[in-house]
C-alpha cells in the first residue's frame, strides 16, 4: 500500500483519504487526530528519561478533512513529573485536545510477582491479515449494509484477528498494524503508533444496537508502563453499555513481548452515517 495518513505542509498537516472515518465522508477517524497529538507531545518532551505514562485525548468535535495544526504548552515542568497539553486546530477551531503525564524513569529492583507476565496471547505471525470491517460484519448482511463504503483509516490498517466479532459482540481481540507512514517522510514512533491505533478498542469491543445506532467514543485514555516494540499492537477489548446510551470500553494492550498498558474509552450512542443522507 502506498501513501501516508498525513502530508506535512509547513506547520500544518493535510489529511489524506487514508485518514477518513466510517462515520461520514468529511470527517477523520479518531485515530489520526490522536496520533498527531501524541506526535506533538513527544516532540516537545524535554528529556528522554521522562516516560509518557498517561495520555488522555478528548475528541470533543468531529475533526474535518481539512488542514490541521497543533499547539503545545507545559502545564507542569518538574524534575520527576511533567504535564504537557496539546491542542489540535482546524483553522481557528480547536477540535481535539490531549493531556499527557510524564514520569521520570529510574532503576528499581522488583520481585517477579510484580512484573508483567510473559505473552499470554498468540503473536501476529501465521494469522491471516484482514480488514477491520471484515471482522465486524462477519456473517451479518445487516451489519455489512450499515458500514459506509470508501477508503478510510479503518480500511487502511491491517488486522490479524485472534477472537471476537459479531458472535461475541462487546469483546474482540486483534493485532493491528499501520502499513503506511503516519506522516509522509517520517518514521512512525512507538507512541504515535500506539495513539493512532488506540481508537480501535471501540471497534473491537463494539456494542450492537438496533435501528442504525452505533456507539462513538468521546475520549481515549492510554496508560503505558512501557512503550510497545514493533509494528504490530494487540488490543484485547471489552465493552459495556446502558440503555440510556452511555457505555465504556476497556482494552488491554500487548506487543509481541507481552502487556504494555491499558486503554479506556467513554462511549456515546450515535446514529450511523448512511451514504446518500446528509
Amino acid at each position: 500500500m502506498e501513501g501516508a495518513i498525513f502530508i506535512p505542509d509547513g506547520d500544518r498537516f493535510i489529511p489524506t483519504d487514508l485518514a477518513r472515518s466510517p462515520w461520514g465522508p468529511h470527517v477523520l477517524h479518531g485515530g489520526p487526530p490522536a496520533g498527531l497529538l501524541a506526535r506533538a507531545i513527544e516532540q516537545v518532551n524535554p528529556d528522554p528519561a521522562l516516560h509518557i505514562a498517561r495520555m488522555t485525548i478528548d475528541l470533543f468535535r468531529p475533526v474535518p478533512t481539512a488542514p490541521l495544526h497543533v499547539t503545545t504548552q507545559f502545564v507542569r515542568e518538574g524534575r520527576r513529573i511533567a504535564v504537557i497539553q496539546a491542542s489540535l486546530f482546524a483553522d481557528d477551531t480547536e477540535v481535539s485536545r490531549a493531556s499527557a503525564l510524564l514520569l521520570r524513569e529510574s532503576e528499581v529492583e522488583l520481585p517477579d510477582a510484580h512484573l508483567p507476565g510473559p505473552p499470554s496471547l498468540p503473536g501476529p505471525n501465521g494469522i491471516p491479515t484482514t480488514g477491520l470491517s471484515t471482522m465486524l460484519t462477519e456473517g451479518s448482511p445487516a451489519a455489512v449494509s450499515s458500514m459506509p463504503g470508501g477508503t478510510g483509516f479503518h480500511t487502511t490498517i491491517e488486522v490479524r484477528r485472534i477472537g471476537g466479532g459479531l458472535a461475541t459482540a462487546g469483546h474482540g481481540t486483534a493485532w493491528i498494524r499501520i502499513p503506511v507512514p503516519f506522516v509522509a517522510g517520517e518514521d512512525t514512533s512507538a507512541l504515535v503508533r500506539m495513539a493512532a491505533t488506540s481508537d480501535f478498542g471501540n471497534a473491537l469491543g463494539h456494542i450492537r444496537a438496533g435501528d442504525g445506532i452505533g456507539f462513538i467514543n468521546a475520549d481515549i485514555t492510554i496508560y503505558l508502563h512501557r512503550m510497545p516494540v514493533g509494528e504490530w499492537i494487540c488490543l484485547d477489548s471489552q465493552s459495556a453499555g446502558q440503555p440510556h446510551g452511555i457505555g465504556l470500553v476497556e482494552s488491554s494492550v500487548h506487543d509481541v513481548h507481552g502487556p504494555v498498558g491499558r486503554i479506556v474509552q467513554a462511549l456515546l450512542a450515535n446514529r450511523r452515517y448512511q451514504p446518500g443522507n446528509s
